[in-house]
């Protein structure tokens, strides 16, 4: 599966993988929107999804994600993964 996020506009992710579902996808009209540019960050969960045989869409996974936007001076002084403590 796979899914696309337009980062001007998309939708809020899911605060649990329970309320992660195909409606995130098909009923973008009726769930907030929010763009990566005016947030700055945002976390959630996100369905991917991939046409069947029927050619109906279905969830074949689910993604927890969360993203921040920085600037170049900001990601200079944290490199993704080194800010990170080592694994227990």
């Amino acid at each position: 599966g796979a899914i696309e996020l337009d980062l001007n506009h998309f939708p809020r992710g899911a605060k649990t993988s329970k309320q992660c579902s195909l409606e995130m996808v098909t009923n973008e009209a009726e769930l907030p929107m929010i763009s990566i540019f005016k947030q700055k960050r945002v976390k959630g969960w996100w369905p991917f999804v991939a046409r069947d045989e029927n050619d109906e869409l279905e969830v074949t996974g689910k993604v927890e994600a969360e993203l921040h936007l920085l600037t170049a001076e900001e990601a200079e002084k944290s490199p993704a993964g080194l800010a990170r403590n080592e694994p227990d």
